[in-house]
């Protein structure tokens, strides 16, 4: 049964204010250690309530280390336990573990940023004749790390009424893939689905459409991603918040749609509260960031970052044409190593709500959609 929010708070509470012996004995620990950065953490985790900004240390011990969150920039949780799977068995708490034995024992810890680059199978060919023929006027893009998640959106395309072509990639071989691909083909006789090796997130594969030229002309793309954040206790909640605030009630999607689709200055549309707006949202993607803007001489987006969060959105093909330009490749990306922010594909998220900015097309939530739409009251002469 699950327990009330209210309820919830409270024990997370409690156990803030009151724990364990050995769990303030490690946030001493890291009190005292230059390998936990209070302002690095602080700033990279905005949604911190105001009680842990006070104890960020007791923060990371208590829930941050579980999560994944950076405690410096050169460390992640989950990326050492990936690199020592050997830590993994033993439920060993991994920055502890590095302070008192892994620096010791040259442990790897993180694959810096300038080690980015790919040895894996080759992406599939793919070119603008794998397009249906005739086309749709909208297309939508689905990336599924996790098949199993497949039937979820299986189950929100066959209600919608518009008229849209499918791409689907998968994360896995073709022996691996074949299953949900043959689930996939029996519900949508034209999709279009390819295999993909695991690199570069949900993020990578749609560059690569983009990059053949498939999706550009399209008049809008839906781009979906079997998102779980399993970092988060919300993740499958945020998911289906997300995939409701785009592809939700029928009727009402196809009329946001085609407002979306009328609205020439628009460039993103995106599910109600995904707006992130404010530089607290950089994190630690700012460099990388901007590194890739530079690509194109491109750093006019103004004094505060907004971008769609999530990666659940619909976008125009001025915005394809603009992350066309910078020219990603696998090369681009870093190897998987379980990061929960600061990689490539992070960044891209940001550096899409700067292109949309800078290139003058907005960015609206599905309220404001539907607020366009209300009937306006007359005036009065």
């Amino acid at each position: 049964m699950r327990r009330h929010p209210i309820f919830r708070r409270m024990q997370t509470l409690w156990r803030f204010v009151w724990p364990a012996q050995d769990e303030r004995r490690y946030a001493r620990m890291l009190r005292s250690s230059p390998q936990f950065d209070p302002a690095f953490y602080i700033a990279s985790n905005p949604r911190l309530r105001w009680l842990f900004r006070r104890a960020p240390e007791r923060h990371y011990v208590l829930f941050g280390e579980a999560l994944g969150l950076n405690p410096n920039p050169h460390f992640a949780p989950r990326a050492y336990l990936f690199h020592n799977p050997d830590l993994m068995a033993r439920g060993v708490r991994p920055l502890q573990h590095y302070i008192e034995i892994g620096k010791q024992e040259a442990r790897q810890v993180l694959v810096s940023p300038d080690q980015r680059g790919y040895d894996g199978p080759p992406l599939p060919p793919i070119g603008a004749t794998d397009a249906p023929n005739p086309r749709a006027p909208v297309a939508v893009v689905v990336h599924l790390y996790y098949h199993e998640m497949w039937p979820e959106f299986a189950t929100a395309l066959r209600r919608q009424h518009f008229d849209f072509d499918l791409y689907v990639t998968l994360t896995g071989t073709k022996t691996d893939c074949a299953p949900v691909r043959q689930e996939i083909e029996a519900t949508f006789p034209r999709a279009k689905v390819w295999a993909l090796p695991n690199h570069g997130r949900d993020i990578l594969p749609f560059v690569h459409l983009i990059n053949a030229g498939l999706l550009t002309p399209y008049r809008a793309v839906c781009k979906l991603h079997s998102k779980k954040s399993p970092h988060l206790a919300d993740g499958d909640a945020w998911r289906q918040t997300l995939l409701a605030g785009v592809l939700g009630d029928p009727d009402q999607t196809q009329v946001r749609l085609q407002t979306f689709l009328d609205q020439t200055q628009l460039g993103i549309w995106t599910a109600d509260h995904q707006l992130y707006q404010g530089d607290i949202w950089w994190g630690p993607n700012q460099p990388r960031a901007e590194t890739l803007l530079d690509r194109i001489g491109q750093r006019n987006w103004g004094a505060n970052l907004a971008f769609p969060a999530g990666s659940i959105y619909w976008i125009k093909p001025a915005l394809l044409t603009q992350i066309q330009a910078l020219k990603l490749t696998a090369q681009d990306f870093e190897p998987e190593q379980a990061l929960v922010d600061g990689t490539t594909a992070h960044a891209m998220e940001r550096v899409l709500g700067c292109l949309a900015i800078a290139t003058g097309l907005g960015i609206r939530e599905t309220h404001q959609l539907d607020a366009e739409l209300a009937p306006r009251p007359e005036t009065q002469s």
